[in-house]
């Protein structure tokens, strides 16, 4: 079962896909194959790929994005898979939808710290991503320690069980995205309505253009390399 840790030091592949609600279970569907003939492919009787732990598609529950989730032992071993010519006829499909913000990621902070979240479909709870998007590479840095100070103020929120901020990393600085799982949509509205950390969320928003949601979503399909 794939595990979200900031000790299991994995590299994290993100792709961030807009759709629209009637386009989303079709995208949905389309990922999963994807992930299925190329990951773990039955023409090698199910041998994962090198380096590949999981993959976790999540669906919006306004459906207006899809997002893959997935683990790599490597950032080389990433870069070795999506470099082969098989893997790359297998994701034609994928373009018939809009292209993905996809960016490798690495967990820096985590509250509880060493929690750890179990990810599939019988997951209790929904995730938030709050994905900001640095303005300038060089903002990260410091976008990095206001999160910091931001995840304590949040600490102990109602209905928050957990929070995992991740930065984009490969030589770019351009992303920092928080995957924070809540008990129910109404605990995690009623903390966007009066946030706790409105002091360096000022501070953060003149660093990072931020895509906001208040809707969360839920994870619809899992594969693991084990």
């Amino acid at each position: 079962m794939p595990v979200v840790s900031k000790d299991n030091h994995l590299t994290t592949v993100m792709a961030i896909f807009p759709t629209e609600p009637e386009w989303q279970q079709g995208l949905v569907d389309t990922i999963r194959d994807f992930i299925t003939a190329a990951m773990c492919p039955a023409s090698e009787r199910g041998k994962p790929k090198p380096g590949f732990i999981s993959s976790t598609i999540h669906r919006s529950l306004d459906g207006l994005r899809v997002i893959n989730y997935a683990q790599w032992k490597s950032q080389e071993e990433y870069f070795a898979f999506i470099k082969n010519a098989d893997v790359k006829v297998k994701a034609a499909k994928l373009s018939e939808f809009p292209k993905p913000d996809l960016h490798l990621y690495e967990i820096f902070i985590s509250e509880p710290g060493g929690s750890e979240i179990e990810l599939s479909t019988e997951t209790e709870g929904l995730i938030n991503f709050g994905i900001f998007k640095m303005k300038k590479p060089e903002n990260q840095a410091r976008f990095m320690e206001l999160a910091k100070e931001a995840v304590d103020m949040v600490a102990g929120q109602p209905g928050l069980i957990s929070t995992h901020f991740h930065r984009s990393i490969a030589g770019e600085g351009a992303r920092c995205v928080n995957y924070g799982l809540w008990k129910t949509q109404a605990e995690y509205a009623a903390m966007v309505d009066d946030p706790p950390f409105a002091g360096p969320i000022v501070e953060m928003l003149e660093l990072a253009e931020n895509e906001f949601q208040k809707s969360l979503y839920k994870i619809v399909f899992t594969e693991s390399a084990s």
